[in-house]
């Protein structure tokens, strides 16, 4: 069904009474698209996005950023062997459906394909895949450069 000038004239009023693009197109028989465009094409006035914008913005840089562990590097030996004294006895519980081996470090060592490939297999750091070494390695925060902060300031 075309544009016909009876249409164009309901299309008019029907937007200057505030309703939806896709309410009229079912007034209008149209499709909610056809309604924009025609609305835009005949020099409508432009209508608020129906899509409530947050006031802040979330940086995506920060929310990509890897989160940094925290690094115990000054842990004393004296309050781990005082820990372990003072805490009660507590049997292990083997659970069949669990295996859960703490392996070593797991960080590559070679390439797969190849048949000398195997893991570090140094003891692990806390509660992370790899020992101290590797995750000084893997969980590195990015500095941001000079160039980056000056096109940061010349945007603003």
């Amino acid at each position: 069904m075309p544009w016909d000038e009876n249409n164009v004239l309901k299309l008019r009023e029907l937007w200057e009474q505030g309703l939806p693009t896709a309410q009229i197109g079912k007034l209008l028989g149209f499709t909610k698209n056809a309604v924009v465009g025609k609305a835009h094409r005949i020099g409508l006035e432009r209508r608020p996005s129906p899509i409530r914008r947050t006031a802040v913005k979330p940086d995506r840089k920060k929310a990509r950023s890897p989160v940094m562990p925290k690094l115990n590097f000054e842990t004393k030996k004296e309050e781990i062997t005082e820990n372990k004294e003072s805490s009660t006895f507590q049997p292990v519980v083997k659970n069949l459906f669990t295996n859960q081996i703490k392996r070593g470090c797991e960080w590559p060592k070679g390439h797969p394909d190849e048949n000398d490939f195997h893991f570090c297999g140094k003891d692990r750091f806390e509660d992370k895949p790899y020992c101290i070494e590797h995750c000084a390695v893997a969980y590195v925060i990015p500095e941001k450069d000079d160039d980056d902060i000056q096109q940061v300031n010349s945007r603003i």
